[in-house]
């Protein structure tokens, strides 16, 4: 069974108290007497930038007993530009006492100071309130959670965003700074107005994570008959052509579709634009599902429902750079319905780390099993986990995990029709993706004539392994012509 997630208010939590903060005589004492001693000082009140710094110092080497990487320069200069104008929010007399309130509701919250996991044999499904969210991302704030309980590369907390030394994406992490601490302010302008949202009750607007586990049963099931009777051309393909890439909030799949989250199998946020961070750091409510299942496996995925993002984001990797400000929930008159907001994390695989058969140039398809992995368990897995109007996705596994676009972009078309989805939505941003857009325009325009069968499809796919050197690696949508007319 997969292990729990200590909270910091769990009484099981215990460490030395090395500044003095308590009177006990025991070596050790509750972290959470420790930490809100802390935040509740006295003597040393949180009222300004180097009181905080300071705390968020004491918190790491109470936490975890030594001050070593412990860096917040970047969240300093950050704090220093977005509240020193005198029209900007009072931060330390307005929201602060707000946000250590709540980050100290927490044994009310969680009672059993533990989190439940997501994992294929016991729990598949969390619900949170949207307080109960809001309490776990301060403390990821305030980097008062201890380790992962299993083994991982994802961060349990934001420190990867504080240190200038650490962050040579500094647009991107600017951005994330940026949605945190407007999720913060309007926390705050939520409670003070009264609104619904404020109240953060789980049937008013529940924030859900859940796991998907495939079974060998699904996989015989989809790759036999089911596959032989679903045409490819049932799934509409529309390709987006932007000049530079964006998370605006049409490009999402609100209010009914979902949009793939190109995920790591230890999935979460990090210091730099991966398109994963990207779409998480906008959007704080989705922090927390690094702290509810260790690294995705081959049949699993990772869907996180109702998380509202705060900003969009522009650009990728070192040029992303917050692009804007979206407005609040409870002044959105747009239509849009970010409670049914769905994020797909769905990783692919790492291809240009995996041995390849006969120096094939195309990874995805040698061994063969790799169609399969990545089609039926990953993106059939995700899209077929509710009933969407469209599903919003790109060159999913394409950059650093050297996926052929070509390749997975079909296996993506092959995965939405046997789900049922009506549209598969392409976004492309540069020149070349334009030009690979085109390309796949024109495919599926053919397509929609051949009437060909997913099961046919996946055959020339398996077929291409014999031909991959004569065809190459730009070559697969003129294979797949080729086989199709015969």
């Amino acid at each position: 069974m997969t292990p729990k997630f200590v909270l910091p208010s769990s009484a099981s939590l215990r460490r030395v108290d090395r500044f003095c903060l308590v009177d006990y005589n025991d070596d050790e004492v509750p972290f959470w007497d420790l930490l809100t001693a802390i935040l509740r000082s006295e003597l040393a009140p949180i009222k300004d930038i180097p009181s905080l710094l300071e705390a968020l110092e004491m918190i790491a080497v109470t936490l975890r007993g030594t001050a070593a990487g412990v860096d917040f320069s970047l969240l300093q200069e950050f704090m220093s530009r977005r509240y020193i104008d005198n029209c900007a929010p009072n931060f330390f007399r307005d929201i602060w006492p707000v946000v250590v309130d709540l980050a100290l509701e927490m044994p009310n919250l969680f009672p059993e100071g533990l989190l439940p996991s997501l994992s294929s044999t016991g729990i598949t499904q969390i619900v949170f309130s949207r307080k109960q969210v809001a309490c776990l991302v301060i403390h990821q704030f305030l980097c008062s959670l201890p380790p992962h309980p299993w083994s991982t590369e994802s961060f349990v907390d934001l420190s990867p965003w504080y240190s200038i030394a650490s962050n040579v994406h500094r647009g991107a992490v600017d951005a994330y700074l940026t949605a945190l601490f407007t999720y913060f302010e309007r926390i705050v302008s939520y409670a003070k107005e009264n609104t619904q949202t404020a109240h953060f009750e789980t049937n008013e607007w529940p924030i859900t994570f859940s796991m998907r586990t495939m079974t060998n049963e699904d996989i015989h099931r989809i790759q036999g008959d089911q596959a032989k009777g679903t045409v490819l051309s049932a799934t509409r393909v529309e390709v987006v052509n932007l000049p530079e890439s964006q998370t605006t909030p049409r490009l999402l799949g609100l209010s009914d579709g979902a949009c793939v989250i190109a995920a790591n199998k230890c999935f979460g946020y990090g210091p730099s634009g991966t398109q994963e961070e990207l779409h998480v750091g906008a959007t704080p409510e989705a922090y927390p599902a690094v702290l509810l299942a260790p690294p995705l496996s081959d049949q699993q995925v990772l869907i996180c429902r109702g998380a509202e993002a705060m900003v969009s984001i522009t650009g990728y990797g070192r040029d992303a750079r917050l692009g804007d400000v979206l407005q609040g929930s409870v002044a959105n008159s747009d239509g849009m319905r970010w409670n049914s907001r769905t994020m797909l994390f769905m990783d692919a695989l790492e291809l240009d780390t995996l041995p390849v058969e006969g120096g094939c140039p195309i990874p995805d398809i040698c061994p063969s099993p790799r169609l399969s992995r990545e089609m039926v368990l990953k993106a059939y897995n995700a899209f077929s986990s509710d009933t969407y109007t469209h599903i919003v996705s790109g060159l999913w596994g394409c950059g650093a995990f050297g996926g052929n676009k070509y390749i997975k972009c079909i296996l993506q078309w092959c995965a939405a029709a046997l789900a049922g989805v009506p549209e598969l939505r392409f976004i492309f941003s540069t020149p070349e993706q334009h030009r690979f857009g085109k390309e796949l325009a024109q495919l599926s325009t053919e397509l929609r004539v051949d009437r060909a069968s997913v099961h046919r499809m996946v055959d020339i796919l398996v077929d291409l392994k014999d031909a991959a050197h004569a065809v190459g690696p730009e070559g697969v949508f003129r294979y797949i012509k080729e086989r199709i007319s015969q």
